[in-house]
């Protein structure tokens, strides 16, 4: 058992809570991610809508910091980090629009301790390349509106 001190210590290592901060992220890889995220006026008639991150996190801050709490003692704060990561990227899957699905699985969720990476799980799907926003474009141009056509024009001309 050893003596309070030296468990304390021997917690502090297999939690790494030396090695810097702790910070979850899930990040949605699509250039016009931003852009959906924010426009409360765009029509999701498919499922889904604005603020596919913001909401879900902020319904769901508390029982992410609760995972983070019970996993610390077992086995360890980043793999509660990690499960509260994957909980939020879910989640926005959940909640973003649906209409060609690259946005909703689109989810990056990652770990870090200081700068070490101790978490990261790629996307479900890829970020698109200009060849298939091009194509989905394509499908959809007629109805897009016109901040999103400037958006996709000044893409393909600094590309």
């Amino acid at each position: 058992m050893g003596t309070a001190a030296a468990r304390l210590t021997e917690l502090r290592h297999r939690n790494r809570s030396g090695d810097g901060l702790l910070r979850g992220s899930v990040t949605i890889d699509q250039i016009y991610a931003h852009f959906q995220h924010e426009r409360l006026d765009l029509h999701h008639p498919r499922g889904g809508g604005p603020k596919f991150l913001e909401r879900p996190l902020m319904d769901n801050y508390r029982r992410y910091l609760e995972m983070v709490a019970s996993d610390y003692l077992g086995e360890g704060a980043d793999h509660g980090m990690a499960r509260a990561m994957e909980d939020l990227s879910d989640a926005a899957e959940l909640a973003a629009p649906w209409e060609f699905g690259d946005l909703m699985h689109s989810g990056h969720p990652e770990v870090r301790r200081g700068e070490m990476v101790t978490y990261d799980r790629p996307p479900k799907r890829h970020r698109l390349t200009e060849a298939e926003l091009a194509a989905k474009t394509r499908l959809r141009w007629p109805t897009l509106p016109g901040e999103i056509k400037g958006l996709i024009a000044r893409r393909r001309r600094l590309g």
